[in-house]
């Protein structure tokens, strides 16, 4: 695939048939309780709950329309990139998912990494699985000796910059009109009562424009979703010197790549 510019002429495919997907985040409710309400209540998936052989309860979403495709929502072990740098841990969570899902084949699923970089301690780790996880569906080259790829979604603060993008402008600006010294963006979310249930394609759509236009004022808004590595790269090293307070992200990069968002 060549670069592709992202850009604000685009429209949602809330019926793509979009195959088996996994989504592995950083451990906490607030992000799976996030992604399974954009499927369940926007793009209109059913909710399964089921329980597999450890006595684990799983959740997937079947899309109404099509029923091959489903979405997989991971916690990861902790909160923090060091969970995807544990092997044992991808490897036992992808086996876990074909126990209980017989058809599912982790060798065709587009995986994602949902996580932040705002830990400077992880600023080596974090480099080094840029460099891996560049493609959501297949391993690098340099990372073929592990079976399970992915797409890393790295970026600060993930979850409270895409909540807040679905109902404000000018995001890249927002560090202007907000003290990072007095506040924490949870109050602010609360604050404001911007709530999930609130979010809708309209919403969704604000957000994707903003996300365009946050990666247009640092230049990053061309991007090759077969190797994702360049783009990671300006986008990390922009947020390091902006001390991680350029408001972004790179959820939506996966409805691109999974052509929920056609541009």
């Amino acid at each position: 695939m060549e670069y592709q510019t992202l850009n604000k002429k685009f429209i949602f495919n809330k019926d793509k048939n979009i195959g088996s997907v996994v989504y592995i985040v950083e451990g906490e409710k607030r992000e799976i309780n996030l992604l399974g309400h954009i499927f369940k209540n926007i793009l209109k998936y059913d909710e399964v709950i089921g329980i597999d052989r450890s006595g684990k309860e799983r959740i997937k979403y079947i899309s109404k329309q099509n029923k091959n495709s489903k979405v997989f929502i991971i916690n990861s072990e902790k909160s923090n990139v060091q969970s995807i740098i544990n092997t044992n841990f991808r490897d036992k969570q992808i086996k876990i998912l074909k126990y209980y899902d017989d058809e599912f084949n982790y060798e065709d699923v587009p995986i994602y990494y949902l996580f932040d970089c705002d830990r400077k301690n992880d600023q080596e780790n974090i480099k080094n699985l840029i460099n891996l996880y560049v493609n959501s569906r297949e391993p690098n080259v340099e990372n073929k000796f592990d079976s399970i790829g992915g797409m890393l979604l790295l970026s600060y603060p993930a979850i409270e910059t895409f909540i807040i993008s679905n109902f404000e402008n000018k995001m890249s600006e927002f560090d202007k009109r907000f003290d990072f010294e007095t506040n924490t963006l949870k109050e602010y979310i609360n604050d404001k009562h911007y709530d999930n249930h609130k979010m809708s394609i309209k919403t969704l759509s604000n957000a994707f424009i903003e996300l365009v236009n946050s990666l247009e004022e640092i230049d990053a808004n061309k991007i090759n979703l077969d190797n994702i590595q360049e783009f990671n790269n300006t986008i990390f090293e922009y947020e390091q010197t902006k001390n991680n307070r350029y408001m972004l992200s790179l959820l939506l990069i996966s409805f691109v790549d999974l052509g929920i968002i056609e541009i």
